[in-house]
C-alpha cells in the first residue's frame, strides 16, 4: 500500500515537472497558424492539442503535429487569408489523458502575424548613391508591409532605418574603401492591423572592400613586420657606411671633415709654417689625390706698335730687336723649368732691314 502510493506521487511529480508552461501561436506569412508548447525544450511526452476560431465550444484536434525527437512540440492549424481569420478570436487547449494542461485565448491574431524574411537582396551602385533592392514573398499586400533596413560599416554599430519605398533603399556617397553590411526585415503595417512580430533578418549582403573585419590584426602584424624589416635595413646600411669610412680615408675626410681646434691655430704658424696639410695630418696619398694630373703650356702675348716716322725707324728697329732678344732669352730660361719645347724648336726671330741702312 505504501509502495503504490509512493509510485503514484513520483509519477504525478514527474508529470507536473515536464508539463508545458504556455501555448504560443502565430500566423506564419498569412499561410497557416503555428502553435508551440515546448518553449524551454523540457517536454518528454506527447500531448493532445485542440483549437477553434470564434467558437470555443467546438474545438478540433490537431491534424498536423510538429515533432522533435519523436515528441510532439507543436501543431500547424489551417488558416484562410481570404476569410481574414486573423481578425477572429482564436482558442487553443492542451490535454493529457483528457486533462487540460494549458489553455490560450486570443481576441484576434492581428498582432501575431509573422512574415517571411525578405530574399534576393541585391546592391546596385548609381553614382553617387548605393541602392539596395529586395523581394518579399507574402500574401500581404505591398501597402500592408512595413520595411526596416539596417547596415553597418566595418563591423561597427548598426544603423537602422524605416523605409516607405517599395523594397528599395539608398545610401548616398558610399566609401568604396569601407565594408558595408546590409540586412532587411518586414512586418504587417498599422494600416492593415499592426503586428508586434517582425520577420527574421534577411541574409547579410556586403559591398565595398573585400577586406574582412577581422583583418585588422593581420594589418597590424604586417605593419610590425615592415617596421622590423626597415630597422634591420637601416642597421645594415649604417654598418656598410662605417666600413667604407674606415677603409677609405678620402671618403672619410669628405663625409666627416676634421675640424681643427681653435687652440692649435698657433701651431699652424709656429710649427708647420702655414702648411695646412701637415697641420691637419692629411696623408700624402690623399694630398696627391687632390693634385691635378695634367699640365698646361704657357703662352706669352705681347703687343708691338709700329710708328710711321722714318727717322725713328732705325732706333725702334734696334729697340725691337733688343726686346725680342731679351724675350727670347727669358723664354729659354723658363723652358728649362717648364713644359715648353726646347730652344731648337722655338721659331727664330728675324729682323727686317730698314730702308737706308
Amino acid at each position: 500500500m505504501f509502495l503504490s502510493s509512493f509510485l503514484t506521487f513520483v509519477w504525478i511529480c514527474s508529470g507536473s515537472a515536464s508539463s508545458p508552461h504556455q501555448i504560443e501561436c502565430m500566423v506564419v506569412n498569412l499561410e497557416y497558424v503555428s502553435c508551440t508548447w515546448d518553449g524551454d525544450g523540457t517536454v518528454a511526452e506527447n500531448y493532445t492539442f485542440k483549437s477553434s476560431y470564434n467558437n470555443p465550444d467546438a474545438p478540433a484536434e490537431c491534424s498536423s503535429y510538429q515533432y522533435v525527437r519523436e515528441v510532439r512540440v507543436g501543431c500547424v492549424v489551417p488558416y484562410s487569408e481570404k476569410k481574414l481569420q486573423r481578425f477572429d478570436e482564436f482558442h487553443a487547449w492542451l490535454y493529457r489523458d483528457n486533462i487540460t494542461l494549458a489553455k490560450q485565448e486570443y481576441k484576434n491574431l492581428l498582432s501575431r502575424v509573422k512574415l517571411n524574411a525578405p530574399n534576393n537582396v541585391s546592391l546596385l551602385l548609381r553614382d553617387p548613391e548605393l541602392w539596395i533592392y529586395w523581394n518579399i514573398t507574402s500574401n500581404a499586400k505591398s501597402q500592408c508591409q512595413e520595411r526596416e533596413l539596417r547596415y553597418r560599416i566595418n563591423g561597427n554599430k548598426w544603423s537602422t532605418y524605416g523605409t516607405s519605398m517599395e523594397n528599395a533603399f539608398n545610401v548616398p556617397f558610399p566609401n568604396a574603401q569601407s565594408l558595408y553590411e546590409f540586412q532587411v526585415r518586414v512586418r504587417i503595417a498599422s494600416t492593415c492591423g499592426l503586428s508586434e512580430l517582425w520577420s527574421e533578418w534577411s541574409e547579410p549582403v556586403f559591398w565595398g572592400t573585400t577586406k574582412k573585419i577581422n583583418d585588422t590584426e593581420t594589418g597590424r602584424q604586417t605593419s610590425a613586420g615592415l617596421m622590423v624589416l626597415c630597422t634591420v635595413g637601416a642597421a645594415v646600411v649604417l654598418i656598410v657606411l662605417a666600413c667604407l669610412l674606415i677603409h677609405s680615408e678620402r671618403l672619410r675626410v669628405i663625409l666627416v671633415p676634421v675640424v681643427p681646434s681653435p687652440k692649435n691655430l698657433g701651431d699652424l704658424i709656429e710649427s708647420y709654417n702655414g702648411n695646412v696639410e701637415k697641420w691637419l695630418h692629411i696623408s700624402k696619398e690623399l694630398q696627391d689625390g687632390f693634385k691635378p694630373n695634367f699640365s698646361e703650356r704657357p703662352c706669352t702675348v705681347r703687343e708691338f706698335r709700329t710708328e710711321s716716322n722714318s727717322e725713328s725707324d732705325s732706333d725702334d728697329c734696334l729697340s725691337v730687336h733688343t726686346a725680342v732678344s731679351s724675350d727670347y732669352q727669358s723664354m729659354q730660361s723658363y723652358s728649362s723649368t717648364s713644359t715648353l719645347p726646347s730652344p731648337s724648336e722655338t721659331p727664330s726671330t728675324e729682323t727686317t732691314p730698314l730702308n737706308g741702312l
